[in-house]
């Protein structure tokens, strides 16, 4: 379950966005990095993963799970992070096993 934080445009707008924070330790430490994106996404959008766009039509998801995969010794990546768009959102993926979601 991810935490919602609802952002307000500026004075003049009644423009709201929501921001999602998630938490995918469990798929990254698995090497599953993109499992734990489509399951974000799909909490967020409130659809069945095999209803959505599939992921890896907007990135490489082997190279995203090589890139958060953690080392020989299972220490994490330090400092790896990423951002892409999926349809309206801007998704952030870091090493702290973090997704945040903005509208």
């Amino acid at each position: 379950m991810g935490i919602e934080i609802e952002n307000h445009g500026d004075d003049d707008s009644s423009e709201t966005s929501s921001t999602f924070v998630f938490d995918i330790e469990s798929e990254m430490a698995n090497g599953h990095t993109c499992a734990g994106i489509v399951r974000v996404l799909a909490e967020v959008m409130d659809e069945h993963p095999n209803e959505m766009r599939p992921l890896h039509a907007v990135v490489n998801c082997d190279a995203i799970d090589a890139l958060f995969r953690t080392r020989r010794y299972g220490e994490a990546r330090d400092n790896v992070s990423m951002t892409f768009h999926y349809d309206v959102y801007e998704v952030t993926v870091d090493a702290n096993a973090k997704v945040v979601v903005k509208e």
